[in-house]
């Protein structure tokens, strides 16, 4: 068999691309070959700080697009040669959030890249407990590019469902990242009456334009928060925050009209982030704050099927390196001013 190249995470910021053993697949399991897998801003977050679920060492990597390499004794529904997607959570199914459907915030998980290792590797272990649950066909005409971008825009399509986006909606989007130019795509083909994106880098800001958006933003120039509420008849009736900070959360009850939505779409490193809420907003304008985190199973399905017939979303891709040059891939992805979504190729 082919050397296992893998990035293993040792502690926060001490990782390293090393060469080890292939792993053995077990009854009930599958061994992927990984074709790509995404860069994703929570690989940067627990690698220089941490996470409450991380266990080390652990491979890193949970956006996964491969073929099925080794099939485990007892498995039935995959064959090798298989092209596959992998979900980057397999869920227990059954703690209470499991059994009510939200299984998205099941108490349980196997994170892959988190506490179990994931797909910034040649090969990787889907667990006895994620066949066939976590794993999906890709079509044979998908790259496995665009395939490899399934897990999140299926967080994005858990944002607009949490949400519960309806064809009149006005939407802002605060960030113009690879997350924020995603629901660009998904504010399209859930129908929103129109979008706006805010972000700092124009270079973004225009493929936002090319996605879709209405208008854009960029906050260097628009510095009067206001003005952009008054442009869009005194604000919006959706602000999703995909870049949270205190002035993203502070800008987001400005733009938010009365009876609108917030979406709270990214993380951030534990007590990184405060800022003064005024309940007034809230109470007097019934603004319903709202937190989108993962995605349901059901929403990964659609997330391929939406991607399989949306492939603008190729255009936000803009690096693409091979596993070898991972480290490079970090500092590119520290130029906010060059880096969207970056893709780690086999």
């Amino acid at each position: 068999m082919s050397e296992n190249r893998a990035v293993t995470l040792y502690g926060i910021n001490d990782f390293k691309l090393e060469k080890r053993e292939t792993p053995e697949v077990g009854p009930g399991e599958l061994l992927i070959k990984v074709e790509v897998s995404g860069l994703c801003p929570s690989d940067i977050k627990i690698l220089r700080y941490g996470g409450f679920l991380v266990k080390y060492p652990v491979v890193l990597g949970h956006e996964t697009a491969g073929r099925v390499f080794e099939v485990g004794k007892y498995v039935e529904d995959f064959r090798v040669g298989d092209r596959v997607t992998v979900a980057a959570d397999v869920y227990c199914g059954t703690c209470e959030n499991c059994r009510n459907g939200r299984e998205n915030i099941c108490e349980r998980p196997l994170s892959f890249g988190y506490n179990v290792d994931g797909s910034h590797a040649d090969y990787m272990i889907v667990p006895r407990i994620g066949v066939p649950r976590a794993v999906f066909r890709i079509p044979n005409d998908m790259s496995f590019e665009t395939a490899s971008m399934s897990e999140p825009f299926a967080c994005v399509i858990h944002s607009m469902n949490v949400s519960n986006i309806s064809p009149k909606n006005k939407v802002a989007i605060i960030g113009d990242g690879p997350m924020g130019l995603l629901h660009v795509i998904a504010g399209k083909i859930f129908g929103a009456s129109s979008i706006s994106v805010l972000g700092l880098v124009d270079k973004k800001l225009n493929i936002a334009l090319k996605l879709g958006a209405d208008r854009v933003y960029n906050r260097k120039e628009y510095k009067d928060i206001q003005s952009i509420k008054s442009e869009n008849n005194e604000g919006f009736d959706t602000v999703y925050i995909t870049v949270v900070n205190r002035s993203t959360l502070e800008e987001a009850f400005q733009l938010v009209k009365k009876g609108g939505k917030i979406v709270i779409f990214a993380g951030v490193p534990a007590n990184s982030v405060t800022f003064n809420l005024d309940p007034n907003i809230i109470h007097y304008g019934e603004v319903t704050l709202l937190g989108s985190y993962g995605y349901t199973y059901s929403e990964y399905n659609s997330s391929i099927q939406l991607l399989y017939k949306h492939k603008e979303v190729t255009q936000i891709v803009s690096h693409i390196l091979p596993l070898n040059r991972f480290n490079e891939a970090i500092d590119i992805w520290d130029n906010k001013e060059e880096s969207i979504k970056i893709l780690i190729s086999r």
